[in-house]
């Protein structure tokens, strides 16, 4: 039986994620910053701060699935911010690899998130796929590094992957929660010009790629994004039917979105179509591979 280890567990994925694996048979291991007891997976203690950890989280296991990282759009980027975001990402990355090679643990698969912030942030209609070229900017830099950290494995794993995350939709947690909100109250509106391209998927697709990823042994980069391309403006206004509620009020002016979100606002404002056919390529169905159904499953069926 497989046993993984994850980074990042306790997150709105990193949880969805070990439920389905465990479900499916596989052993889940976490790494937390704090350990209480009354965890629901054994989880084992790390600090990257002091580049320590608890080694018994490696016992047995053959796959990592690092997915550590703070929140990129929950703070206006100061210079202290921007830090912590790189540090959580790629010093716990090396932490990792550091352990992995003194304790000589050969694995079959390294696999790390990564983000959409790797492509370019600008007005396009032209569909991006895993092999266009690095953007700009602070958020490429991450993505960057955040990727050249995960290569260090290859001499390590026999597989590395890297699974670029667009907007994870979920009610529970994140963004969706913040963008419907004006909207439950009529105050919904698109951002901008509204013609910036929105990458999108739904919390059970993402988690679902991710196990796909290890029950085929994959390696490589993957966009794990839904396979219809959306614009802001049509983003909000099927958010808005779904939620059964009018979008009255003009598109929020670049400038005013600016002064409220400072230079994440880039994120918001730009963004461009991506291809997910890589991903379908090797098998993978995307259960919510619009945006409606995915907005529907959120707001109105049943979960248990």
């Amino acid at each position: 039986m497989a046993k993984v280890l994850v980074t990042g567990g306790t997150g709105t994925l990193g949880m969805a994620l070990s439920k389905l694996l465990l479900d499916s048979g596989i052993e889940v291991h976490h790494l937390s910053r704090r350990v209480t007891g009354d965890e629901a997976y054994p989880t084992f203690i790390w600090d990257i701060n002091s580049g320590t950890m608890d080694t018994q989280a490696f016992e047995g296991v053959d796959r990592i699935i690092h997915l550590a990282g703070a929140p990129i759009a929950a703070e206006k980027w100061s210079d202290e911010r921007k830090q912590e975001i790189l540090d959580s990402r790629i010093k716990s990355a090396q932490l990792l690899f550091s352990k992995c090679k003194d304790l000589k643990i050969s694995l079959k698969q390294f696999i790390s998130a990564s983000a959409i912030g790797w492509y370019p942030l600008i007005l396009s209609e032209d569909i991006h796929d895993e092999n266009s070229k690095l953007g700009k900017g602070f958020l490429a830099e991450v993505c960057e590094k955040w990727e050249d950290s995960a290569d260090h494995f290859n001499g390590l794993a026999d597989n590395v992957v890297k699974i670029r995350i667009g907007l994870i939709l979920t009610k529970e947690a994140g963004a969706l929660t913040k963008i419907s909100k004006p909207i439950r109250f009529y105050l919904g509106a698109g951002l901008g010009s509204g013609k910036q391209y929105m990458s999108w998927i739904h919390l059970s697709d993402v988690a679902r790629m991710f196990k796909h990823v290890i029950m085929n042994n994959l390696n490589g980069v993957y966009n794990a994004a839904g396979p219809e391309p959306t614009t802001n403006q049509e983003f909000m206004q099927t958010l808005a039917d779904v939620m059964d509620k009018p979008i009255i009020l003009p598109n929020i002016p670049e400038f005013v979105i600016r002064i409220l979100f400072g230079q994440t606002a880039e994120m918001v404002l730009r963004g461009v179509p991506l291809s997910s056919k890589k991903i379908c390529d090797t098998g993978f169905e995307f259960s919510y591979p619009t945006l409606n159904s995915s907005l529907f499953d959120i707001y109105w069926s049943k979960h248990d």
